[in-house]
């Protein structure tokens, strides 16, 4: 077995042109020194209420997919609702404050937790190159940074304890739990099918990737992360993080994740495909979406509108402390 380069010692630096709203400062240092941050109310519980109940009857309709499977990525090129809510403001001046102005959407994703599914395990990403041994995101004007790919949470039902809440390890975005360039028997070998996952990680045992088997999270940093519907979190994916299972008979937890980098960063660099969750993904129509500022860039190709026409919204970055 080939020796692997150890891991870069990880660095939490918020972008050197990061927008600092005074009106979140207090929340930025809380994201800085823990890796992540919430609840943020980004819609009203009714809205939030009104909103699932259209994204689920536009789920049924798979005419317009961009992936011919049943992994629910990239759904904001064939639902408007989901179009709409990747730029939301609130949401982008947060990402301005920790990424700087000029942002991509690079994924969306489906996060139902069903009554009675079990906990998702710790786990801690950085390149996402878990799915199969390929980096998936590739920084080009800085080193890596747990700062480079942010993650935006939205709860659409109640998230609790007993429905399945997130829960974070505060401050681990600080330190290396989990290598995900270790090769393991689990994932990405497996049939997976999306409604009976094997595993506790989307068909992935990702106990394989610690780097110390015996390792356990310390139960004072713990934050167990209640949330309304509405309710957004966000966080870096460096930060250790899992959910409670959904202990109830009849409650599906429901949130979709909006994951998010800077413009320099190239996103599947070198891939016309790729493979995760035992599904195929061809990207001859995808493209990262522009949510904020402008792109300078010629490495990665931009979708400016969803799959039935309809252009997304680029929030234009302003004020900020020193503005």
């Amino acid at each position: 077995m080939t020796q692997m380069e150890p891991l870069p010692q990880p660095m939490a630096r918020l972008a050197p042109n990061a927008i600092a709203h005074e009106d979140i400062k207090d929340d930025i240092d809380q994201f800085e020194r823990d890796g992540f941050f919430g609840p943020i109310k980004v819609y009203e519980p009714d809205e939030a209420a009104a909103m699932i109940r259209e994204i689920r009857i536009q789920n049924q309709k798979r005419n317009s997919l961009l992936y011919d499977n049943n992994v629910n990525y990239d759904r904001h090129f064939d639902i408007s609702l989901l179009s709409e809510h990747i730029s939301n403001p609130v949401i982008c001046k947060y990402l301005q404050a920790i990424l700087g102005p000029d942002v991509l959407l690079w994924r969306t994703e489906f996060f139902p937790k069903f009554p009675g599914a079990e906990g998702t395990e710790w786990h801690q990403v950085r390149d996402y190159s878990y799915a199969n041994g390929n980096p998936q995101l590739l920084p080009t004007e800085s080193d890596w940074n747990a700062f480079i790919d942010i993650t935006v949470w939205t709860a659409f039902t109640p998230a609790t304890k007993d429905t399945g809440c997130l829960r974070f390890l505060r401050g681990s975005h600080r330190a290396w739990y989990f290598d995900e360039r270790k090769s393991t028997q689990s994932g990405r070998r497996q049939d997976y099918d999306v409604n009976h996952s094997p595993t506790a990680f989307f068909g992935y045992k990702f106990s394989d990737f610690l780097i110390d088997p015996e390792w356990e999270p310390p139960a004072e940093d713990i934050v167990t992360m209640e949330m309304e519907p509405g309710e957004a979190v966000i966080f870096t994916a460096t930060c250790v993080h899992g959910s409670e299972p959904n202990t109830t008979e009849r409650e599906t937890r429901f949130a979709i994740a909006g994951r998010y980098v800077p413009t320099h960063v190239r996103v599947y660099p070198d891939q016309n495909e790729f493979t995760a969750h035992g599904a195929s993904f061809s990207l001859a129509n995808y493209g990262s979406v522009l949510v904020s500022g402008h792109n300078r860039f010629t490495h990665n190709r931009i979708r400016e509108e969803n799959n039935f026409g309809e252009r997304f919204s680029v929030n234009v970055a302003t004020g900020g402390i020193g503005s």
